[in-house]
């Protein structure tokens, strides 16, 4: 039997961000032998209409829940959850959620509905005013879904809470990385190169407020100076301005280079000494796994999901906003270089162990069967056609 799975998400506007990476890598892995994917945008983006999707997708054209188009969506995807026999809706996000509960009742046979919850906010910045009574709403919609999907033990404990749904309702599913071959160094990108004999910090993160990014600056000035370091942040957004003056303010500014968003992430974590996340809320980190999967010693705040990927074994967790505890685990991975090494080598190791590709597409793969299983009203239809 292959089963049909359509993942509903708002848009696709990058393949880099942390959820829409993460569902566009999971598309291009699923077994299409069991499985046959498709993405439900509710409006387009310009990165879609540049970029190769890795299965069919649909455009809804939504634009707000309260917009006059909104029946006509409603009743477009009913239809096409009908007329194709979808056995599985997965939503990413407010909007798809309420979208997907709504369209369920119209839609015969109903599939089976899933949701994800991938941080501790669920997307809070930036929206309408409906979404508090989205919030509000929560507890009752999530009745109707077959599971919640969280990416963290601390995602999960927290929609518990927030939403008011049983525990067992909600399944933990962490993100998969891959597993670069580093046995060959390839010549260091852009600024690493000037600098080779820098113990070098990075950061992989947006330049936003919640990364904060002024945290890590203000911290790497604490630094004892008679040791070369450098900072390097990368990735792009609305700070980035405010950072550079506040480098430059903090005495540092020669010494933080903000190289923008860039492709080849790997490339530049093949050549740094300690990564960083510092952020004041995460679901887990993307960056932080990608920091594990080359071999890195991590240093994060201990919010979210952070403390499942960092432990004393591999790393170093602080509070948030403690700019002096932030100094300090700097400060001693900068002066120690064997406990950077051994750090390092645990945190391949660990991400190896629990979340590789492979690791993470086995667990997800049966849970959609399971859910089918346990409750699919088309279950029975797609047996009876297979």
């Amino acid at each position: 039997m292959t089963l049909k799975i359509a993942f509903l998400i708002d848009t696709i506007s990058t393949d880099t961000a942390g959820t829409q990476k993460q569902l566009l890598e999971m598309i291009r892995r699923l077994d299409r032998k069991a499985f046959e994917p498709q993405l439900i945008c509710l409006w387009e983006s310009p990165w879609m209409t540049q970029n190769a999707l890795p299965c069919p997708c649909t455009v809804l054209g939504y634009r707000g829940f309260l917009k006059s188009n909104f029946p006509g969506v409603i009743g477009r995807l009913a239809r096409m959850l009908s007329q194709q026999n979808i056995d599985i809706v997965q939503t990413f996000f407010e909007d798809s959620i309420f979208v997907a509960w709504l369209t369920a009742a119209f839609a015969r046979p109903g599939p089976v509905l899933l949701s994800s919850r991938r941080d501790v906010g669920l997307g809070r910045e930036n929206q309408p005013w409906y979404h508090d009574l989205f919030r509000r709403a929560l507890p009752y919609v999530n009745r109707q879904f077959a599971g919640i999907v969280a990416n963290s033990q601390q995602v999960r404990e927290h929609v518990s809470r927030r939403e008011r749904t049983p525990l067992e309702k909600i399944k933990v599913h962490y993100n998969g990385v891959a597993f670069p071959d580093t046995s060959t160094a390839a010549i260091a990108p852009g600024v690493l190169s000037a600098h080779p004999d820098a113990i070098w910090i990075g950061i992989v993160a947006s330049l936003t407020p919640v990364k904060r990014h002024d945290l890590l600056i203000r911290s790497f000035a604490r630094l004892n100076s008679a040791t070369q370091t450098r900072l390097l942040l990368l990735g792009e957004g609305s700070q980035r301005t405010d950072l550079e003056t506040l480098a430059r303010d903090s005495g540092v500014g020669d010494r933080v280079h903000f190289e923008g968003a860039v492709k080849n992430v790997g490339a530049y974590l093949q050549h740094i000494d300690i990564g960083v996340l510092c952020s004041d809320r995460e679901g887990l980190s993307n960056a932080i796994l990608e920091y594990m999967s080359y071999g890195l010693p991590v240093v994060a705040t201990a919010v979210g999901g952070n403390g499942e990927l960092v432990s004393s074994d591999n790393g170093m967790t602080v509070p948030a906003n403690d700019v002096d505890a932030l100094a300090g685990a700097l400060q001693t991975l900068v002066e120690d270089r064997e406990l950077r090494a051994r750090l390092g080598a645990a945190s391949r190791e660990k991400a190896t162990g629990l979340f590789s590709w492979e690791k993470s597409m086995d667990e997800i793969e049966a849970y959609y069967r399971a859910l089918v299983r346990v409750g699919s009203p088309t279950s029975t239809q797609t047996e009876r056609e297979g």
